[in-house]
């Protein structure tokens, strides 16, 4: 699986390369990071420490908040692998499916500021939290993510 970092990594090369000279990279991408990083998670503060030394920063700020999920899915007992099945009582538990801050929006530091970042999970422009999706009225395993910048001043 390749992880955040080494996309962000090669994007941020490619960016820099003389055929996109005159170009500005906005990035968004699911990033795969965790609220809580492991040896085989990557965790949101580390992966954000790793986009700020390439000089970029997020939708989210330099330092995200790991609470501040765009994933919240957990398999029921319809599916495969019963065994990573979530019974309704238990989705309110530390580490019972995947909810995590996952998604981002990447753009050169000091270039731009961000107005307003929202997400959503419904598909009507509101994100519920605490909610498992995806749901019939929002077929996606991660939230959607708009946000408004605008230039900064050189």
């Amino acid at each position: 699986r390749v992880r955040g970092v080494a996309v962000v990594k090669a994007m941020s090369e490619l960016a820099g390369t003389p055929a996109l000279a005159g170009h500005v990279l906005l990035f968004g991408l699911d990033a795969n990071t965790y609220e809580h990083g492991s040896s085989h998670k990557q965790g949101v503060l580390e992966f954000a420490d790793e986009y700020g030394k390439l000089g970029l920063s997020s939708c989210w700020g330099d330092r995200p908040d790991p609470t501040n999920h765009t994933t919240f899915n957990a398999r029921t007992y319809l599916q495969p692998q019963l065994n990573k099945a979530v019974k309704l009582s238990d989705l309110d538990k530390p580490d019972v499916g995947d909810k995590n801050p996952k998604d981002f929006i990447l753009f050169p530091r000091g270039g731009f500021a961000v107005v307003r970042t929202t997400k959503d999970n419904t598909g009507s422009g509101q994100y519920l939290e605490n909610t498992v999706f995806p749901t019939l009225a929002f077929p996606s395993d991660h939230g959607l993510l708009a946000t408004v910048i605008k230039p900064t001043p050189v």
